[in-house]
């Protein structure tokens, strides 16, 4: 199905409204689901291309967890959770980014309004969630399964966050019933608009100073302060 305008993306919200689906938006359609760490080595600046080593994974993760620890508040209780924080903060990690909310999908599918074409949000029904073992030792999980981690940061109940997890993380995502919705670049300026309008927005979102101040940004280069300030 593509999508064309809010009203085709609602009914796509009424379809999906069982609380068993989890979403993941995309601003192109060129991208397949893959988590970062099983993309190392393809970037065009990269020197040459590397293959994805376990080791290198598993290195960087030590390093993470030696280093890292100055800044939290509180120490991971298993590997999965340090894994999930090393994602948050942008390192590649054979995790990847879901929500369980597909309005939040279609914001960052929208996000950059239209200008990479053809935006997509996925869909996944009924995946399995991944058990206390493969918690505790990520790197031998043998199938793809959901990780719904603690809240870690402020941002990850804000975007009703989940990860799913990926033994081989050079492998596309595709499981059995995978939901691929596209919308129409036409269509992103009009819906991002109107996902503002219901609260769903880079402030909301990431609700921080980065997300406030790119989402103050945003309403100043379309023109949204056409109104007088408020005086205290």
């Amino acid at each position: 199905m593509t999508i064309t305008s809010w009203a085709d993306l609602a009914h796509c919200a009424a379809e999906c409204a069982d609380g068993r689906w989890i979403f993941r938006g995309e601003n192109s359609e060129r991208y397949d689901l893959k988590p970062k760490a099983g993309r190392v080595g393809q970037h065009k600046h990269a020197p040459r291309k590397r293959p994805h080593e376990v080791a290198h994974e598993r290195a960087a993760l030590e390093l993470f967890k030696r280093q890292a620890r100055p800044y939290l508040l509180r120490s991971p209780s298993s590997e999965i959770e340090w894994l999930a924080i090393a994602q948050h903060h942008g390192m590649s990690t054979r995790l990847l980014d879901w929500t369980e909310g597909i309005l939040a999908a279609a914001f960052f599918a929208v996000e950059a309004a239209g200008t990479q074409g053809n935006a997509v949000i996925y869909g996944v029904h009924r995946l399995r969630e991944i058990s206390k073992t493969d918690q505790k030792r990520p790197f031998n999980a043998k199938t793809p399964g959901i990780y719904r981690p603690p809240h870690i940061a402020s941002r990850i109940p804000a975007q009703r966050s989940v990860f799913t997890l990926h033994p081989n993380p050079t492998e596309a995502f595709a499981p059995k019933g995978l939901r691929k919705w596209l919308i129409a670049e036409g269509a992103c300026v009009e819906i991002k608009r109107i996902l503002d309008a219901c609260g769903i927005n880079d402030s909301s979102l990431f609700p921080d100073l980065d997300g406030l101040s790119r989402y103050l940004g945003w309403r100043y280069k379309w023109g949204k302060f056409e109104n007088p300030p408020l005086h205290s």
